[in-house]
């Protein structure tokens, strides 16, 4: 048995001439991103892995999804409690988060 692979690449170009075409695009692919990611704004998390989080930041090891866009970085920004009882924000690797 062989197996090949082969990988095409294509370009699209549109040219977005107004306001309103410009805000629609963005809209559509924050809708794109949004239904891509893992995690939600709103959602609660837990953190599984502590890695690179000092033991101060997010008391708990749970908070909630701020912001969660894979395509664009590895971290997730999480809303959640430090030591001193003060609520924050925090971007952990998205990797390290499940579902609380």
């Amino acid at each position: 048995m062989l197996t090949l692979t082969k990988t095409v690449t294509t370009t699209e170009t549109t040219t977005l001439e107004t306001p309103s075409a410009i805000s629609d695009h963005v809209h559509t692919e924050y809708l794109r991103r949004t239904e891509a990611a893992p995690f939600k704004s709103g959602d609660r998390v837990q953190i599984t892995r502590r890695d690179g989080i000092p033991p101060e930041f997010m008391v708990g090891d749970v908070g909630t999804v701020m912001l969660c866009d894979p395509e664009f970085s590895p971290l997730t920004t999480l809303m959640g409690v430090n030591a001193s009882g003060m609520s924050i924000q925090f971007p952990v690797q998205t990797a390290n988060l499940e579902l609380a």
